[in-house]
């Protein structure tokens, strides 16, 4: 087995436990069959039902990171490069977190169908309502893939600051950040941008479509930071 092949499988079968096997199977579904048996079993009147709080607080993001945490050193001692490395998580992960999304929006679909039918009182939690108040599979769907696309690359971008500048850097980085925001933005700096977003009346699909690329973009950001980074973090080497 070559190390290309090696590094594939390695970060395919971490990414096939962790959001397959873990948070799918263990976790997901059944939360789907507990919102359904609740559902059809009470009157829950206005409650909506929350199978993917799991993958949007804690799963999606935390494979961002730990997903190539992990196995840095593992694939870099098997004899992979950073590069190839880097690549093989960007198609892996995401492919990933897509057929995640996919089964999840599945899901819902079931959960908002019986809901539908009057079958059962549990109706959705989901991004999607901002566009649509009924459930519309394929711009939900898409509405999903964006919002995991920008929690997966922005997870990782974050990380990959902190491995390469170090916690306490990162920390003072952001206090610059914020308070320069906070500058611009009491002193009206910042009106112009914001009066002239307000006026471009996006709806939900666009709206997320740019979050999906702020995602995709930042995830691509992260290849120049990690191509040749040391095996030990900044904070491990100070």
């Amino acid at each position: 087995m070559s190390a290309v092949q090696g590094t594939v499988r390695l970060i395919y079968e971490d990414a096939r436990w962790f959001l397959g096997k873990l948070l799918l199977l263990y976790i997901t579904l059944p939360l789907t069959a507990a919102w359904i048996i609740l559902g059809i079993s009470q009157d829950l009147g206005e409650t909506h039902s929350g199978i993917a709080y799991p993958a949007y607080f804690f799963f999606i993001p935390f494979y961002g990171i730990m997903g190539f945490k992990s196995l840095f050193h593992i694939a870099v001692s098997l004899g992979s490069t950073r590069t190839q490395l880097l690549k093989t998580f960007y198609m892996v992960g995401t492919s990933a977190v897509f057929v995640y999304i996919l089964f999840l929006n599945l899901l819902q679909l079931l959960i908002s169908s019986l809901y539908e039918a009057g079958v059962s009182s549990a109706a959705i939690m989901h991004p999607g309502l901002l566009y649509s108040s009924e459930h519309q599979f394929l711009p939900y769907l898409w509405i999903d893939l964006m919002f995991g696309l920008v929690l997966f690359g922005g997870a990782f971008f974050i990380y990959c600051i902190t491995y390469r500048l170090g916690m306490t850097r990162t920390f003072i980085g952001i206090m610059v950040i914020g308070i320069l925001a906070m500058f611009l933005y009491y002193s009206g700096a910042m009106e112009a941008p914001i009066e002239w977003l307000s006026q471009l009346n996006m709806n939900a699909v666009a709206a997320f479509t740019l979050l999906g690329v702020a995602g995709l973009a930042a995830l691509l950001a992260t290849y120049p930071m990690m191509r040749n980074a040391s095996l030990l973090p900044k904070g491990n080497k100070e």
